[in-house]
């Protein structure tokens, strides 16, 4: 019975005392990260920091109970948040608690959306992403964070954003770098590789954080001019819906844009994590893991959350494999937002930055771009405009670029499918294709021609235009046979054309035949009638029965063929 009222709890299974101590330790790295990430999102959106921390918690441990992914951490993100922060904008919320209400209200909205989503099984629509857009995702995601850890790790506030600018601005403010800062976290990118290469069951991320913490007390690092995390507020909220405001019209609206932008965020990432590490990504059990998220989300008085690309990096990197990471990092978040806030004010930023650095570098899978080289060149493309996209344009925009790009593609394809004719391999009785079978040959008075795809309103014109081809350089011919295995759909556009190819073979005195198709195909042959138009008997069920047919009419009435 908790099974299927939490599915989530499947993934429990086969937790060994090994795998849980390394998914708590895992999970006490994502909660150094996440602490900072839900402080700063909250002070972004003009709601009070803590919810940050509160939404961290409830959706991690919603999408664990409900998710389908082993590995995913879901939070606060930058696309979810920068659209929540214009949304309450836009309903002239001014104080920290009306827009945090309204954040609140918003958070529950999408998650009863991804629930109403779900039951309509619109995940579906996940399926647009394909692997070359995930692969540059990721890459495009692992330069994106790497990037964005030149502020923490130099102290310098960088205002661009995209691959080279950072860099140029950095170069034009060289004498703003704080020493201190670079160096400390220079250091501590350097131990965080030496424990993963020297001591890799050693929890780095921690004992990193707790030395840091220490270090910096004693010696009073903001004295010295590094950034620390500063104050954490305390306590826990009372769960329980969010107050009643004017204006459920823009909370409406503004969580209708949330769901789609925090549903495809978090799908990408789901999916892109999932391809990384070998897991299968159910997208409609994904609405559900993301609407549980929010739902516990806007009870919990946070806001919305979705798939986490940092986050979910650092667990992976730490060894986290099961949901036993996430529930891990909330159960730390909700002990150190109750107890432990004032040791996590000496925290420096520039630690926290050089585990990001490392978490980045374990996403960029350089293999994976170089399979997609050996395999297409153009799939390659498509990854590396989705890299680039996301890089230079954000990551929503970046996919949205890629995902058009892979659509256009695929229409271009199914509009111009390949052909092919079919002759007799020596010594048997299959057909193979002419162009790929040196040894193969024509049938002779036969063409055998193989269009390989349905026929649609979108291809109608090449299936005509293929077949007129096929048929000036046929010769001297009495059958053309039309091999439909490939083809299961069929429209009006596709009824029509072929009519059109019944006409003018008649016109040219060659006989019709089909072979193959399958479902909608046959159906529609029935009910437009051109079954009985072309004749029932000279319908089959293969290329190869259709000739071996013609061949014996040939042989038992050969003056009457034609």
């Amino acid at each position: 019975m908790l099974l299927r009222l939490f599915p989530g709890l499947n993934h429990f299974r086969g937790i060994t005392r090994d795998s849980a101590r390394r998914d708590v330790t895992a999970g006490l790295s994502v909660a150094a990260v996440a602490l900072p990430v839900g402080l700063a999102y909250a002070a972004m959106m003009g709601v009070p920091p803590v919810a940050g921390i509160w939404a961290a918690i409830a959706g991690m441990l919603g999408y664990a109970l409900f998710g389908s992914s082993r590995t995913l951490i879901v939070g606060p993100d930058t696309a979810t948040c920068t659209l929540i922060a214009a949304t309450l904008s836009t309903m002239a919320l001014i104080t920290p608690e009306e827009r945090l209400a309204g954040a609140s209200a918003i958070a529950l909205t999408v998650g009863l959306g991804c629930l109403a989503a779900r039951v309509l099984r619109l995940g579906v629509l996940a399926n647009l992403l394909s692997r070359p857009v995930l692969v540059g995702y990721m890459a495009g995601v692992a330069v994106t964070l790497a990037l964005s850890q030149l502020s923490g790790l130099t102290g310098v506030g960088l205002r661009d954003s995209g691959l080279v600018h950072p860099f140029l601005e950095l170069s034009r403010r060289v004498g703003e770098i704080r020493l201190p800062t670079l160096c400390l976290g220079l250091v501590s990118c350097a131990a965080l590789i030496w424990l993963k290469r020297y001591r890799p069951s050693w929890p780095g991320p921690i004992l990193l954080v707790a030395l840091a913490c220490v270090l910096s007390w004693m010696l009073d690092f903001p004295a010295l001019g590094i950034a620390v995390v500063g104050d954490v507020p305390a306590g826990l909220p009372a769960i329980g819906l969010p107050p009643r405001m004017a204006g459920i019209d823009g909370v409406l609206l503004g969580a209708a844009g949330v769901l789609v932008v925090s549903f495809s965020s978090g799908i990408v990432t789901a999916r892109s994590f999932a391809a990384h590490s070998g897991e299968h990504i159910d997208p409609n059990r994904e609405l559900v893991g993301f609407g549980a998220a929010n739902v516990a989300a806007g009870l919990f008085h946070g806001f919305a959350v979705t798939g986490a690309d940092s986050r979910t990096a650092v667990g992976l990197a730490a060894g986290g494999s099961s949901p036993l990471t996430a529930a891990s990092a909330a159960v730390a978040l909700a002990l150190v937002v109750s107890l432990l806030g004032k040791p996590l004010y000496w925290l420096p930023q520039a630690v926290l930055s050089a585990i990001l650095l490392l978490a980045a570098a374990s996403l960029f899978d350089l293999a994976a771009f170089r399979r997609l080289a050996r395999i297409s060149r153009i799939e390659l493309a498509f990854a590396l405009l989705a890299a680039v996209g996301v890089v230079g344009f954000g990551v929503l925009q970046g996919v949205a670029v890629s995902v058009g790009a892979t659509l256009l593609y695929a229409m271009y394809v199914s509009a111009n499918p390949r052909d092919a004719l079919l002759g007799r391999l020596p010594g048997e009785t299959v057909l193979g294709k002419l162009h790929l079978n040196p040894d193969a040959r024509p049938v002779p008075g036969i063409v055998v021609w193989l269009f390989e795809s349905s026929v649609w309103f979108f291809n109608a014109d090449a299936f005509r235009r293929r077949a007129r081809e096929i048929m000036d350089r046929a010769g001297d011919v009495q059958w053309f046979v039309l091999d439909a295995e490939a083809m299961t759909q069929a429209d009006a556009d596709a009824v029509e054309a072929l009519y059109g190819l019944k006409r003018e073979l008649d016109a040219r005195g060659i006989a019709l035949a089909i072979a193959g198709g399958h479902g909608q195909f046959r159906l529609a042959l029935e009910r437009s009638g051109l079954a009985d138009k072309v004749g029932r008997e000279r319908i089959f069920g293969s290329a190869e029965q259709a000739v071996e047919a013609i061949e014996r009419w040939r042989q038992a009435a050969p003056a009457t063929l034609g």
